[in-house]
């Protein structure tokens, strides 16, 4: 068995679910809630876990990191957590349960150093599944001053680091913010029970 690796991971749960109409992280998938899924997955790979968000009825974590800046998306919850952490995290959003221990260990050996990494699959970039380095935390908060929003120019403006991954992976890689999204995780759920 692996020991568990030090750097702490923050799941990030603040979302509005606007697309979903719900709030997806509460929503039962199988036998458990989609962020139990993702809680349980991370949990098996860092030592810490933490949740970034606004909610008060999370399941049990390490801690709830709050908002400094509200309704800023996944910008405002990165800087949060770093803020807190105070060292380089590992990031990844509460809408994709499928993101096994096995992907994350592979990422960890493809990372590069004090950068920003991030997984892209084909052409699409995942901005909330990867590790953001304390480095960064001047430029986000000068971005969200900025009301610079947008994740994937904040990556290529940060030089960040693509670590890509192949069809193979489409499943653990789905996030989960629509109705149509969630079931397609259902069965992929039900085929795995």
């Amino acid at each position: 068995m692996k020991s568990k690796i030090k750097m702490k991971a923050v799941i990030l749960a603040g979302g509005k679910s606007s697309r979903m109409g719900q709030d997806k992280a509460s929503m039962m998938l199988g036998e458990k809630y989609v962020i139990q899924h993702v809680l349980d997955n991370l949990s098996s790979v860092f030592e810490e876990v933490f949740i970034s968000g606004n909610h008060l009825d999370y399941p049990n974590s390490k801690d709830v990191i709050k908002d400094i800046t509200l309704q800023k998306g996944p910008m405002g919850g990165i800087h949060s957590a770093l803020q807190f952490c105070r060292e380089d995290i590992f990031v990844c959003s509460c809408d994709m349960p499928f993101v096994s221990s096995g992907l994350i260990h592979d990422f960890l050996q493809k990372k590069v150093e004090h950068k920003i990494n991030v997984v892209r699959h084909g052409e699409k970039i995942y901005p909330v599944l990867g590790i953001y380095p304390l480095s960064v935390l001047g430029a986000l908060e000068e971005s969200i001053k900025n009301e610079n929003l947008r994740m994937t120019s904040f990556l290529e403006q940060q030089n960040a680091h693509y670590i890509d991954y192949d069809d193979g992976f489409e499943t653990q890689l789905l996030n989960i913010n629509t109705p149509e999204n969630f079931l397609a995780a259902e069965i992929i759920i039900n085929k795995n029970l």
